[in-house]
């Protein structure tokens, strides 16, 4: 477990599987997902028993500190590249945690963790267009938009740039 401040994040064990579950399938959660299928119980154990296949792509819980059992919400670390230090991150807090500093403070514990830990010297993500609030939040951590794929993302019967966000171990050492 990887304690920062008062959250930290954790191997995902199979009691957490339908939590996550329910919030992968809450519609304010997979409305900003690129990928929009609805996972069910079997899909989703089965997913969980594949997670340790995959050396590029990690996949935590985020839960407190004091209380690793209670989860805040999901972390995802992946297209892990060793040869040029990068990947890519996202998480998704759960609604009853939203709005109350978790999704920032979670961005800047995995952040803490990529640079000072795993040795990344770029992380990045993606954020759709339509989703000015999760671009701000982005900023304030540091990212900085350095491109887009213009017309990738389809929600809401319309075709949304994917704003594609950097930030390096310069800038982070630089906050």
């Amino acid at each position: 477990m990887f304690i920062y401040k008062d959250i930290a994040f954790r191997v995902i064990e199979k009691e957490d599987l339908e939590i996550l579950r329910k919030l992968h399938n809450d519609p304010s959660t997979w409305i900003n997902l690129y990928n929009i299928d609805f996972v069910d119980e079997e899909g989703q154990i089965e997913w969980w028993k594949n997670l340790h296949k995959n050396k590029n792509d990690k996949r935590y819980v985020i839960c407190f500190a004091e209380k690793p059992k209670e989860i805040i919400g999901r972390l995802r670390i992946q297209i892990i590249n060793h040869q040029h230090q990068n990947c890519e991150i996202g998480l998704d807090i759960l609604s009853e945690y939203r709005g109350k500093g978790y999704g920032k403070k979670s961005y800047e514990m995995i952040l803490e963790f990529l640079f000072n830990h795993f040795n990344m010297n770029m992380v990045y993500l993606k954020v759709a267009d339509f989703n000015p609030n999760a671009k701000k939040l982005y900023e304030k951590v540091g990212f900085k938009e350095t491109g887009r794929l213009p017309q990738s993302y389809f929600r809401n019967g319309k075709y949304w740039d994917y704003i594609i966000m950097c930030l390096t171990k310069d800038e982070f050492k630089k906050i």
